[in-house]
């Protein structure tokens, strides 16, 4: 006859289980995958990490807790688009936006609906990138921004909005020339952001009135980046641009002389500014008070997303596409760590190929928690790789 271990023996060989796994995951080398969920949708949108949950939405119309601890979606809310969007989450509820057109507030414990905020672009539609004109790519989405009762974002429909983050209720509207697929950010009462009428534009958070704006002479989908009192911005016009953020005043202008698109939103740490670039395939490091570069990493891809800095590393994604219009080059598709301070590869992944023009990579902005690299990929998987 078998005998069925105790109660305690039981809890000791899970502990000891859990031990040696927490183990073999700390002598893992660096980017070695631990594991991976696939999600059924592309993930373009931002990751966001809360008390033992990711909060993501994916192209799949989903919006998903998934909890790290068993690997389980703890809860999902279908929307009726995309959603590349990233989360907020502020007093115990998430927020998001879909490309149906609305701002989402969620019960973030249970993924209930708390309300909804038209945005004013349901009947809007994306110009996804392909190898025929317009070459006017729109593949992001603001993501909203909590700051003292307010929820900020941009909208498809040439507008920035302010809304009640208990009640939904607008609070103003300012209205630019384009759509806004950038991110605001916020410092001392005023909100920056860029258009896609080319603009960068700083306006009060209390009424929404016009501070300043400044042309780039390009459309901007990113966000950006402030340090030093200057506001880091990147441009189709093929330029990153420091500016003075209380005046709006032009510090310097960093040219890529191969016209190069800067999709990428710039991160500021340290008197250095880390930009990812589209045909330069590239990532650069920036003086903040010059603009010279410090250094520059080949990522072979188009390194539209925004880099991430934790502990000496910089992440950024690669995407790649099929056919490329510069003969003899290949474009990338992967997930680099790179050396912050030498701009020397420390590790790279590479996750599952996709079908369609653009073939694979990653562009969304991973979570970094616990020695653990939580990555979005386009081939629809969450991944956990060893930081």
């Amino acid at each position: 006859m078998r005998l069925r271990p105790s109660a305690a023996a039981t809890s000791a060989l899970m502990v000891t289980g859990l031990l040696t796994l927490s183990f073999h995951a700390a002598q893992a080398q660096s980017g070695t995958p631990l594991w991976s969920h696939e999600v059924g949708g592309q993930l373009w949108a931002p990751l966001k990490y809360d008390g033992g949950s990711l909060y993501f939405g994916s192209d799949d119309s989903l919006f998903r807790a998934f909890d790290v601890g068993s690997q389980e979606v703890r809860w999902q809310f279908e929307t009726g688009g995309i959603i590349r969007s990233g989360a907020e989450i502020a007093d115990g509820t998430v927020f998001f936006a879909s490309d149906d057109g609305f701002l989402y507030a969620l019960e973030a414990k249970s993924g209930a609906e708390v309300w909804r905020f038209d945005l004013g672009s349901s009947g809007m539609t994306r110009v996804l990138p392909a190898t025929d004109p317009p070459y006017e790519y729109d593949y992001l989405h603001s993501s909203p921004v909590y700051h003292d009762g307010t929820i900020y974002i941009g909208s498809a429909d040439g507008a920035l909005y302010a809304v009640a983050h208990e009640s939904g209720q607008q609070r103003w509207r300012f209205a630019t020339g384009g759509r806004v697929r950038s991110t605001p950010i916020l410092d001392g009462g005023i909100v920056y952001f860029g258009s896609s009428d080319g603009h960068v534009y700083a306006v009060s958070a209390a009424g929404g009135d016009l501070v300043w704006q400044f042309d780039t002479g390009g459309i901007v989908q990113g966000s950006p980046a402030l340090g030093a009192g200057k506001l880091f911005v990147g441009s189709r016009s093929a330029a990153v641009f420091a500016l003075d953020a209380s005046s709006g005043e032009q510090a310097w202008k960093h040219v890529n002389e191969d016209g190069s698109w800067v999709e990428s939103s710039p991160v500021y740490s340290d008197g250095v500014v880390y930009v990812g670039s589209s045909d330069a395939l590239q990532l650069f490091a920036l003086d903040s008070e010059t603009g010279h570069t410090i250094w520059k990493f080949r990522t072979g891809g188009w390194s539209w997303s925004t880099p991430t800095l934790a502990n000496g590393v910089v992440y950024i994604g690669g995407l790649s596409a099929s056919p490329y219009y510069f003969e003899g080059v290949t474009l990338r598709a992967g997930f680099f760590a790179v050396d912050r301070k030498t701009g020397e590869s420390l590790w790279e992944f590479t996750p599952q190929p996709v079908e369609g023009y653009i073939t694979g990579g990653v562009f969304s902005r991973p979570a970094i928690v616990d020695g653990v690299v939580y990555v979005g990929a386009l081939d629809g998987r969450l991944y956990a790789l060893q930081e």
